[in-house]
């Protein structure tokens, strides 16, 4: 496989997002993890659960904000979880739901013959 993009963290994956990058190979448990648990929810689940987050964080010294918090924390805790800790831009999330789509834990081959092994590996559609 060539013209792989092998990325380690949030800003790494955001930029290769961003480019259009057609393979990204992720090379780090947690931030896989949480692509995983973004893709597996629903639109609505990820539209609900950003709102509540953001409504959170605009408002975390006020009650209504804790309020929020506590209904996102129930209604999709590791969903809530993952937006979260990748913290990426609304567009990006919905690149990565709609527009990639995931090939699990595997190794893939670099242009020059090279081989990495990836935490998960996202395909452009």
């Amino acid at each position: 496989m060539s013209n792989v993009t092998v990325v380690r963290t949030k800003s790494e994956l955001e930029n290769a997002i961003e480019r259009q990058d057609r393979t990204i190979a992720v090379q780090s448990a947690s931030l896989a993890d949480d692509i995983e648990t973004i893709k597996s929810a629903s639109s609505a689940a990820i539209l609900t659960a950003s709102g509540a987050v953001g409504v959170f964080v605009t408002n975390f010294w006020n009650p209504v904000g804790w309020g929020s918090g506590v209904v996102a924390a129930i209604s999709g805790g590791s969903l809530v979880s993952a937006l979260v800790a990748i913290g990426l831009s609304a567009t990006l999330l919905f690149a990565i739901y709609n527009d990639y789509s995931i090939n699990g834990r595997t190794e893939v081959r670099l242009a020059g013959g090279n081989s990495v092994k990836a935490d998960l590996v996202l395909e452009r559609r």
